[in-house]
């Protein structure tokens, strides 16, 4: 029986799953790696580290990253592969030892016009599930409170067959209780298009009439309403009669064949909505922004007064205030008024969203407010906000990815970023990051530096152990840089 060296009592047999203790890199060679091999320690954090251009997000994303969520793609049917990426393997002999992959990356949320702070991390979820039990007065479920549902009503006749001939009907309604508001959809914001900024007047349609990204003479966009009926197509638009103009610009959903299917027609505005307004303006496309810039005025809604919620949702309170006034204050303000509440009632969901809101705070992040459109977000607080999503996940022994977390922040947040890694880190997951900060690099577990330069110069493996090997070793510029830190 094998013995404990340490303590000279027998030790228990190794379990085989105990050996999949790291990810092992075979010849990788994507972009500027030199055919490099490596073992990074799973369930630690190892820090990333070189000169710009040496091969770390060659060898982070664009190798481990990559196929570890293209392997987690090919699980998932067909069907659902079809909405997803479709990336190439990448350019290396052997990965092992693999875990799924998340990435936090400093590019930018994005999302619809609903998306903000709050509906990006848990902590609006959380508000709506507190108002729901402890608002006065009382209006419904948690989804009463949320702008994206839309309270919907309706009824009807069931017919239930029993036995041969008979069948009982009864009549039935339902209610869905949403909090958006009807006039703005919950964005907040209405918006106006000026038909002179959208339409050449002096042009027909097969002129090119229709100035809009995407609306080409001959292609299908103009086709769609050259060949309607509705209009002739080489009359200019200033000859239009006021039905015709109609016709084109606000016509409802009508059924109609085009070049012959069968297809919905609707008019240029409801169309420009759909296709164009249904994102935030920041995660628009530079071409599209423009265009947006010039053909379409938004102003705060008037109904709701950029609440985004109806007044049902409005009316009910906790301490006086409404959801839409918690989630216009500073999350530092904010995380206060939870902390203060007296509901024992609502204490495991009132510990949760404190957890939330703490975790933005310890992120640096508590002149935040909930309501804040994430398009609106800079990289680094958009990777900052992924980092409060993932703090709160009950998910354990997956990789997370981040790059360059520390851009942007004062001295004082980096060090609490470091406790918020760690803290990764020490629920069982696999931490990689791409950093220079050398705060950040003396808490890793394992260091990877590559170089040593840039470009063809790089991608090398030139050093690899624990910071403390790296600062004494003094054999790379980083480890130069990490000794004048130390002091060592």
């Amino acid at each position: 029986m094998a013995m404990d060296a340490a303590t000279g009592s027998p030790s228990r047999p190794r379990h085989p799953a105990d050996a999949h203790d790291v990810i092992r890199v075979q010849g990788a060679r994507e972009n500027n790696l030199k055919n490099i091999s490596l073992e990074i320690p799973k369930r630690r954090l190892t820090v990333f580290t070189g000169v710009s251009g040496s091969g770390k997000s060659s060898l982070v994303f664009d190798t481990i990253a990559a196929e570890a969520q293209r392997l987690m793609n090919e699980t998932y049917s067909a069907f659902i592969q079809g909405f997803l990426p479709t990336t190439a393997r990448p350019d290396v002999d052997v990965l092992e030892g693999l875990t799924p992959a998340i990435i936090v990356d400093q590019l930018p949320m994005g999302g619809g016009v609903r998306s903000t702070v709050g509906t990006a991390t848990d902590a609006h979820a959380l508000l709506r599930i507190l108002f729901s039990r402890l608002g006065e007065p009382h209006i419904g479920p948690p989804s009463a409170f949320s702008f994206n549902v839309a309270t919907a009503r309706g009824a009807g006749a069931v017919t239930v067959e029993r036995g041969e001939g008979r069948g009982q009907t009864d009549t039935k309604t339902f209610e869905v209780v949403g909090g958006m508001c009807p006039r703005c959809e919950g964005t907040g914001t209405v918006t106006g298009i000026d038909p002179r900024r959208i339409l050449d007047w002096d042009k027909s349609l097969n002129q090119g009439a229709i100035q809009v990204p995407g609306y080409r003479p001959g292609g299908w966009s103009v086709r769609y309403y050259a060949e309607s009926g509705f209009f002739d197509p080489d009359k200019p638009i200033r000859d239009y009669t006021e039905q015709e103009l109609h016709d084109l610009l606000y016509r409802e959903a009508t059924k109609v064949k085009i070049a012959g299917v069968n297809m919905t027609y609707e008019g240029l505005i409801p169309r420009i909505r759909k296709s164009f307004l249904a994102k935030d303006r920041e995660s628009m496309q530079p071409h599209i922004r423009r265009f947006v810039d010039r053909a379409v005025t938004f102003v705060t809604c008037p109904d709701c007064g950029g609440t985004r919620l109806n007044q049902r949702a409005r009316s009910s309170r906790i301490k006086g205030l409404n959801i839409a006034e918690v989630c216009a204050m500073q999350i530092t303000d904010l995380a206060r008024w939870v902390r203060e509440l007296d509901a024992p009632s609502a204490a495991p969901l009132r510990a949760k969203l404190q957890q939330v809101l703490d975790a933005f705070l310890e992120m640096g992040l508590g002149y935040l407010t909930l309501d804040r459109p994430t398009g609106t977000l800079s990289g680094g607080e958009a990777q900052r906000v992924k980092m409060v999503r993932q703090l709160g996940s009950p998910l354990t022994d997956v990789t997370y990815v981040f790059d360059e977390p520390s851009a942007g922040l004062h001295p004082h947040d980096v060090r609490r970023l470091c406790r918020v890694l760690l803290r990764l880190r020490d629920k069982g997951n696999t931490v990689l990051v791409v950093e220079h900060k050398p705060e950040i690099i003396a808490i890793a577990d394992h260091v990877v530096d590559l170089g040593p330069g840039a470009g063809h110069e790089g991608g090398r493996v030139v050093f690899e152990g624990t910071p403390a090997e790296l600062a004494a070793s003094r054999s790379t510029l980083t480890g130069q840089y990490l000794a004048a830190y130390t002091g060592t």
